[in-house]
């Protein structure tokens, strides 16, 4: 009869460890991007709907990306603040050209609680 011969499994802290040390050199988490609300509420007056775009993307520029569950509107808030015009589409809702703070003034936005 022949000798069998078995490889031990590695364990889980191994697969680990192996992992983390794979990783690229400078790879770290990057900060949660400050004061970008979670969703943005948009009334579009042509269905007279409230359209509701998720928080899809952020760029290193600090533009936020964000898009209907439906994936079929998107706005985009650039870096200071400010809900940019398409100019790819005609407007269709009320946000664009808004500051995020005027959004929020008028309860728009659906913030992010922060963990403490």
């Amino acid at each position: 009869m022949a000798k069998v011969f078995r490889i031990p499994r590695p364990t889980l802290a191994a697969i680990v460890v192996i992992s983390l040390v794979s990783l690229p050199a400078g790879a770290t988490a990057q900060p949660a991007v400050p004061n970008l609300p979670s969703a943005i509420m948009c009334y579009a007056q042509a269905d007279q709907s409230w359209r509701v775009g998720y928080l899809s993307r952020v760029d290193k520029s600090g533009d936020a990306l964000y898009v209907t569950a439906d994936r079929r509107l998107s706005v985009t808030v650039n870096a200071k603040g400010i809900v940019a015009t398409p100019t790819n589409r005609p407007p269709v809702t009320d946000c664009y050209g808004k500051t995020l703070d005027e959004l929020r003034s008028s309860g728009r936005l659906i913030e992010s609680q922060r963990a403490k």
